[in-house]
Order: C-alpha cells, then sequence, then structure tokens
C-alpha cells in the first residue's frame, strides 16, 4: 500500500482563529503523521495556514473531506491549494493562540446549526445545545441560558403584537416597522435612534431570516453572498429590488443571524413569514469582554479583495520592518469609537473603545497636525504611512527609513477630503483639497450666481423650478462630508428625490440615494461631468459651481437617465483624479499610491477609481488595517513630527 504526502493550504489575507484552531485540533490525529505551520509573506503580508499528512490514498481522501467540512468559508480567505509534496516543513506541536477564546471562537458552527436552528429538528430552539466541535454553549451568558425553545417563541410573538422587540441581552432591538416609525409609539429608544432624532440620517440595517428570499427583496452578487455566509457575519452595503414596495431607503446594511438567540428567532419568523426585520443596536462603552458586544464589521470592496471600513476589535501586527517607528503611543478617535496604538520591538498592538457620549474627555485626540498651516494633512499622512507597512523578518536598516514618491486618495466623510504627497526626501505636501459647500441652498445658489455659471443656473431655474426650490430650501451641516455634500446637491439637482420629502432629507441620505443610483446604471458609457481644479495660496481645490453646472446642463439638455448621471458623476471624477495622479507623478514621481477613508466604502467610487487608475498605479492598502480607523491610530506613530 502506498503512502503520499499531501499538503493543505489556506491562503488568507488576514489572520484567521478559526484556522489556527483547527490546524491543532487536527494534530490529534497521530496515525496520519499530521504537520502544521503558518507562514507571512513579506511582500504582500498575506497569511498561509497548512496542514501536511503522510498517509495512504483512501486515508487522505478522508482526510480532505473532513478538512473541506470543518474550514468553514471565511471573509479573508483567498485561496486554497492541496498538493504532493517531498518533505514536511511544519510543526508537530500546537501554535500559539493568539487569541483568548476556549475552543473554536464561533457561537454556533455546520455541526450544532442545523440542529437548534433548523424548525424539522426535534431539538429545535435548544440554544444550549452542546457542540463538541465549536462549544458553542460555553460561550451563552447566564440570561441566554436561561431561554428555553417557549420563551424564544414567546420573544417572537410579542415583536408580531408590539412592533418591536428589545433584546437586551444581546443589545439588540428588532422591528417590524421602519424604526424611526417605530418612535412614534415607543417611549425608549437605542443611541441609533436617538441619533435618527436629532437629524441623523442611519442607513437601516436588516437581518434576513430566510437567506432563500434575499434575492427577490436585494441587488446582491456571489461575492457578497458569500461573504454574508461566512464566519465573521460582516454587514454588506446592498441596494433594494428595483421598486420594492416596503424597502423604500436607498441603500440598506444586511446581514445573517450571527449568534444562536438571533438563528432561532429568525427560523421561527421564517416560519411565521417573515423574511427580514429591521435592527438596531447600542453602542455600550463599557461592556465587559463576556458580554455579547455588537461590534458590526463593514466591509469594502477593494481589488477584489474584502477590507474592513473600521476594525472595532483590538489586535495586533508584526512589527513592520521597511519603516521606522518614532513614537511610541498614538491616539485617533471618530464619532463613536477611540482608537489607541502601541509600539514594541515585536509588534504593534491596537485597542478600540467605543466612546461614552456622556463623557467630555478629550484625552484621546485625533493626531495632531504637523504642518504650520490650517489645513491639517495629518489624518492622510497617517492613513499612508499605516497602508504602506510591512514586515520582512530578514530586513534590516541602519539608516532611519520614512515613506517617499507616494500619494494618498484619502477621501473620509468626516475628517478632510484630500490628496497628500510624499516625495524622494519624505517631505509632506497637500496637494487637493475637496471644499466644504456653504451651509444652506441659497448660499450655494449664490455662489452659482456669483460664477460663470450664473446662465445655466437661471435656465435651470426657470425649467426646473420645483428641483430650484428643493435646492433653495436645502441645510448642510459643518460635519457633512465634502464629498457627500457634493453628491447631495448633485442628487437634487438631477432630480431624483421626491419633492415632498427632500427637505426632511439629511446630506447622507441624499447622498446615499445618488450612490445607489450609480450602481443601478448598467454600462461603462457615460457623460463626462467637469471637475475642474481651483489653484489657492497652499493647495488646490476644486470649483464644484462648474460641477453641478455640468449637471444642471445635462438636464437642460433633456437628459433623463438619473442612474447614467449619477454614474458619470463618480467616472468622471475618477477620470479627473487619474489625470491629476499623473501630473504629480511627473513632479515627485509616485511610486506607490494609497486610497483610504470611509468613503471608499462606496463600491461605485472604488470600481471606477480602480479601473481608471489602478492599471498605471496599482492601488495599495494594507491588508492586515482598515481604510479608516485603526490605520490612522497606527500611521500616527510613524509621523516624522508633531507640533501642537
Amino acid at each position: 500500500m502506498s503512502m503520499l504526502n499531501i499538503r493543505f493550504d489556506f491562503i488568507c489575507q488576514r489572520p484567521v482563529p478559526l484556522y489556527e484552531y483547527l490546524c491543532n485540533q487536527y494534530l490529534d490525529r497521530t496515525e496520519l503523521n499530521i504537520s502544521i505551520g503558518t507562514e507571512l509573506s513579506p511582500q504582500t503580508s498575506q497569511i498561509r495556514y497548512f496542514i501536511e499528512a503522510f498517509a495512504t490514498q483512501a486515508q487522505l481522501e478522508e482526510l480532505a473531506d473532513d478538512i473541506a467540512s470543518d474550514f468553514l468559508l471565511s471573509v479573508w480567505l483567498l485561496d486554497t491549494h492541496i498538493q504532493s509534496i517531498e518533505q514536511h516543513s511544519g510543526q508537530r506541536k500546537p501554535l500559539d493562540l493568539k487569541n483568548n477564546n476556549v475552543g473554536l471562537p464561533l457561537y454556533f458552527c455546520q455541526h450544532c446549526q442545523p440542529i437548534f436552528g433548523d424548525n424539522q429538528q426535534s431539538l429545535f430552539g435548544d440554544i444550549n445545545l452542546q457542540c463538541e466541535h465549536c462549544n458553542g454553549h460555553s460561550k451563552l451568558c447566564r440570561e441566554l441560558k436561561s431561554l428555553t425553545r417557549h420563551d424564544i417563541i414567546a420573544l417572537a410573538d410579542r415583536l408580531f403584537i408590539d412592533k418591536s422587540l428589545a433584546l437586551p441581552i444581546i443589545n439588540t432591538t428588532l422591528w417590524l416597522i421602519p424604526p424611526s416609525q417605530g418612535l412614534d409609539h415607543q417611549l425608549t429608544a437605542s443611541s441609533e435612534m436617538e441619533q435618527n432624532q436629532a437629524g441623523h440620517y442611519q442607513r437601516p440595517r436588516i437581518l434576513i431570516c430566510n437567506p432563500n428570499s434575499l434575492n427577490s427583496h436585494f441587488i446582491v452578487n456571489d461575492s457578497q453572498v458569500l461573504a454574508l455566509s461566512s464566519i465573521e457575519k460582516p454587514l454588506m452595503r446592498v441596494r433594494p429590488s428595483s421598486d420594492h414596495p416596503s424597502l423604500t431607503s436607498p441603500l440598506y446594511e444586511i446581514q445573517f443571524a450571527q449568534n444562536r438567540l438571533l438563528v432561532i428567532l429568525a427560523e421561527v419568523l421564517r416560519q411565521k413569514g417573515i423574511n427580514w426585520v429591521y435592527v438596531t443596536t447600542e453602542i455600550k462603552p463599557k461592556a465587559s469582554k463576556s458580554d455579547v458586544v455588537d461590534r458590526p464589521l463593514r466591509l469594502a470592496s477593494i481589488n477584489q479583495h474584502w477590507m474592513p471600513i473600521t476594525t472595532l476589535d483590538n489586535g495586533l501586527i508584526p512589527s513592520p520592518t521597511n519603516k521606522t517607528c518614532v513614537h511610541d503611543i498614538s491616539h485617533y478617535q471618530d464619532d463613536d469609537y477611540s482608537f489607541t496604538a502601541h509600539c514594541s520591538k515585536t509588534a504593534i498592538n491596537w485597542q478600540v473603545n467605543p466612546i461614552d457620549p456622556t463623557s467630555l474627555n478629550a484625552a484621546n485626540n485625533p493626531v495632531k497636525p504637523i504642518n504650520d498651516t490650517n489645513h491639517d494633512i495629518s489624518a492622510s499622512l497617517c492613513a499612508l504611512n499605516a497602508a504602506l507597512l510591512r514586515t520582512d523578518p530578514t530586513e534590516h536598516h541602519r539608516k532611519p527609513q520614512f515613506v517617499k514618491n507616494a500619494a494618498v486618495f484619502y477621501f473620509n466623510h468626516k475628517n478632510a477630503c484630500q490628496i497628500v504627497t510624499v516625495d524622494g526626501n519624505s517631505e509632506a505636501e497637500l496637494f487637493f483639497e475637496m471644499p466644504k459647500l456653504p451651509s444652506s441652498g441659497y448660499g450655494i445658489c449664490h455662489s452659482l450666481t456669483q460664477s460663470p455659471q450664473k446662465n445655466i443656473l437661471d435656465k435651470f431655474k426657470q425649467q426646473f423650478p420645483a428641483e430650484y426650490n428643493q435646492l433653495l430650501d436645502m441645510h448642510l451641516h459643518e460635519d457633512d462630508g465634502a464629498l457627500a455634500q457634493l453628491m447631495a446637491v448633485a442628487t437634487l439637482i438631477i432630480g431624483a428625490y421626491p419633492v415632498e420629502t427632500a427637505q426632511r432629507v439629511t446630506v447622507s441620505e441624499l447622498a446615499d440615494k445618488f450612490i445607489a443610483l450609480a450602481m443601478s446604471h448598467h454600462g461603462n458609457n457615460a457623460p463626462r461631468i467637469d471637475f475642474p481644479l481651483t489653484k489657492g495660496m497652499a493647495h488646490r481645490g476644486l470649483n464644484w459651481c462648474k460641477t453641478l453646472g455640468t449637471l444642471m446642463s445635462f438636464k437642460l439638455a433633456g437628459e433623463t437617465n438619473l442612474a447614467k448621471l449619477a454614474f458619470a458623476f463618480h467616472d468622471s471624477f475618477a477620470d479627473y483624479l487619474s489625470h491629476w495622479i499623473e501630473h504629480l507623478d511627473q513632479n515627485i514621481g509616485v511610486k506607490q499610491l494609497v486610497i483610504a477613508g470611509n468613503e471608499f466604502a462606496n463600491p461605485v467610487l472604488t470600481e471606477r477609481v480602480q479601473l481608471r487608475i489602478g492599471k498605471n498605479y496599482p492601488l495599495v492598502v494594507n491588508p492586515l488595517l482598515d481604510l479608516d480607523g485603526v490605520n490612522i491610530a497606527i500611521g500616527g506613530l510613524y509621523l516624522k513630527q508633531r507640533r501642537g
């Protein structure tokens, strides 16, 4: 009987704790002479988990079936290989697990979920179902353990009666009606709802109860469906099916059940004919590690890979060897979370903590400005630094290493949207900053009147009085992102929002409407929208009057395909970005082009930037970090200087 040496490879974008744990479990199969290991690629930062076995053909086929069953899909899995090898290179001792989970880091797995989560099974609804594979039952708090199947069915019945169901055990409220409507008869509300009351648009969040109905309600592609089904259970930003009778928001964040209680509840609701429910959660600043704290994973697609928009869990990466760390600690915060990064000889670790809205503690200030002008480019520079960090154990530098010949597109919803460059001497310069618009529709129209676009505005006012009045009634806030502001105004100009509702709509919702329209466009051909630069004293801005005037011109010319205009805006902006980066390349030599910031969660913007620019300037992100959050804190460790 011939014996074979086979290796099973799992190539991952970032660490997958489940795969580490499973590799260790497979060491117990001593009859197969198994060895395991992990490898980090210095060039790509990809992680390879592998299992090597020396066994007969029949044993290896059985092993392959078990591995295929156990290694559940992760959003970070890039590729898998099975190949014959000459000799083993792995180890026969367990890997050092970097996570603190006892057993499998999951609440349920493919072994137990079909038993407690399928109404046809006799043990359906048994939230305490013991599973020797994932030990999900051991991760339940006392309150969850006390729930019986009848209790959970009663919870579903209460949802039908009250139209909402608060589940403080898992920090979640479910709604049969849009939560904003439910507030009319709810005395209490989550922090998300309080934000809505304050006039902030919150993109609706949906729990899918019946996955088989997904395609009849939402426009999703294959990669999104796979991601939804993965062990990470991320939120996917999608648009509803055209002319859906009840899903009237432009974009939604959808997810599958991520814990045992929601798995059972979703199945009960599916039985009752409910395909999906609304979800709201509350940020808990002082939640303990044992709590089921909902820190959702929101993803953006970059270079055909998933990237977290903002990482909300603590973590670490090996100390980069290609850049010199100049600070021991760095802080950054956005509206909801504070991010703290620490540098040591072996690793960079970070902590993420929810901000207590009742606390005015300013200890974790955003990264401080590093230049003397009024324009803070530190967030952009931090994003640039973080994206370029790599680890190569064989690399040793005698002189300090800093970023050179690079540029970053940093487009953020709250911070400034900028293009910042670093030349061959590691000197940073702000090339472009997207300007904020006037705070009212009257101010916008006044600026247009004072510009060469006056004649176009006059014709637009005469031919489209309803859209013109919508524009006049518009109010913009200082904390609305510059790019979102421009898209919101564009939405009203092309007439994409019902006249009777526009006064009550926020900039964020209008921008979502514009993005959803662009997502619905079929084809790559679109008219050209102008994005001319203006030259200021220190940096360039955008002549947004000309941009809006171009959109008005197309409306006046009879263009009624709103999706085409929204797509044209994105495509033209990406084309202008391409010309600007070519100009910068001639001046400073751009060897690395970074994209960062939460505005790149916009799939149309990201896709057009990749198509227009990515062929000539490969777009760089750090696959071990995120687009906006942890990366800013970590990048702050590498800022050459800080001035208060």
